[in-house]
């Protein structure tokens, strides 16, 4: 076997984490025939496909799901190695973490900025996405976690960690002035929605719960941003779907009103999920979940206040390693 050529596995790595060829070219300053070529050279020396190319983002193969951590120290060891013999400061350590969309106000705030006060040697680089996205990247070796949401009682998949933090609960609202009367999930066939765009989890789950009584789901308006889906619906352009915690806190909440469909439930699960770590990781990641929880408590303390009573919902215990399906 030829001997490894560590930009070849540098090229390697980027690729994965970059998710993309064309990424990783940006990312390296090269051009895309030269990663291609860089990461073709890498998988000849292996002896095996590391890469699968047939996904998107691209996905890594059994062969290069075995190779990438090694491949990440031995990136990791040449930068140190060239830092110390060029008298350089050592390089910082870095965490991918990914947010979902509907969970970037409770973490990308204080929970993030207190992990990176508290761990000065990490640089936590973040990004956001949907759930079941954001997992497979964790599963790839992509990211090294992501904060996602779950439908509660789904197993995580092999090669993937978790701790449950806690719950999100979902409220559908109408405009406080709307003449729609809605008591069980079938009055809600002919209505009308402002949601999220497809790979959302809440929507995913909606639309779940309306098939199962062969309902259709007639989205009028789709949008990234809650507070301008819930400023749609105090218009009357539909029904919302929005986590309650957004909601309490929103300035339109007063030209809402909160629904109590009977027998419509899809709870979900908030995770902090991990991949293949290196131990020098691991601490600042579970400060982070330590925070995560305890924003969330806070937020259920504040919600409970503000309508008179606590919450009876209390956080789910942590469970830090589900994995498997276990």
């Amino acid at each position: 076997m030829r001997s490894v050529d560590i930009n070849d596995v540098r090229t390697f790595v980027t690729v994965i984490e970059a998710g993309s060829v064309s990424r990783a070219a940006s990312e390296l300053h090269l051009t895309q025939p030269a990663v291609t070529r860089r990461l073709q050279r890498f998988e000849q020396t292996m002896g095996a496909a590391l890469v699968d190319r047939s996904r998107r983002p691209l996905a890594l193969t059994e062969a290069g799901r075995a190779a990438v951590e090694q491949c990440r120290r031995l990136v990791s060891a040449a930068d140190e190695l060239r830092a110390l013999t060029q008298g350089e400061t050592l390089p910082s350590r870095e965490i991918r973490i990914g947010v979902a969309h509907a969970l970037t106000e409770l973490a990308l705030s204080d929970p993030v900025e207190q992990v990176r006060r508290d761990f000065a040697g990490v640089v936590l680089r973040l990004q956001t996405g949907w759930s079941r996205d954001l997992l497979e990247r964790v599963r790839s070796g992509a990211l090294d976690a992501a904060v996602i949401l779950l439908p509660e009682g789904e197993a995580l998949p092999c090669g993937v960690t978790g701790e449950a933090l806690g719950s999100e609960r979902l409220e559908v609202v109408a405009a406080r002035n709307s003449t729609l009367r809605v008591r069980e999930i079938r009055d809600l066939g002919e209505a009308s929605w402002v949601l999220n765009p497809e790979g959302c989890a809440a929507r995913a789950a909606l639309q779940r719960e309306l098939s199962r009584l062969r309902l259709p789901m007639r989205v009028g308006v789709e949008t990234y941003n809650y507070e301008l889906q819930l400023e749609l619906v105090a218009r009357e352009r539909g029904l919302g779907l929005v986590p309650s915690r957004l909601l309490e806190r929103s300035p339109t909440r007063t030209r809402l009103r909160t629904l109590q469909v009977r027998g419509l439930k899809f709870p979900l699960a908030i995770w902090l999920t991990v991949g293949d770590l290196s131990p020098a990781l691991a601490e600042p990641l579970a400060a982070l979940g330590g925070e995560l929880t305890a924003r969330l408590a806070q937020q259920r303390r504040t919600h409970g206040k503000s309508r008179g009573r606590r919450s009876q919902k209390s956080i789910a215990s942590p469970v830090t390693e589900k994995t498997c399906g276990s």
